[in-house]
């Protein structure tokens, strides 16, 4: 396997994302990246800029979390609610 590692410091509107503990990771082919948290799906630009995507509702345990091919969309697991929650990028609709 080739590759490179990149580490960013990842700081969002409320500081560093160390915090969050548990997360969920997904990635999409323009190098952005999603963390989806107990509560929020973040996005991650390929500079280390944070933003807040979308709240989801709050969950007992952390959501994982898959791009759609084309970007437009993340899917989010739920596993204590028992559902797969589509989040459109765009406008955070959930």
């Amino acid at each position: 396997v080739v590759g490179q590692v990149t580490t960013l410091p990842l700081e969002g509107e409320d500081g560093p994302l160390a915090s969050l503990g548990q997360v969920g990771v997904a990635s999409d082919h323009a190098g952005a990246w999603y963390v989806s948290t107990k509560d929020s799906l973040l996005h991650v630009s390929a500079a280390g800029g944070v933003r807040r995507v979308a709240a989801l509702p709050a969950s007992d345990e952390f959501y994982t979390a898959a791009a759609s091919p084309d970007g437009g969309a993340v899917f989010v697991a739920d596993s204590s609610g028992n559902k797969i929650r589509r989040v459109e990028v765009a406008t955070g609709a959930v």
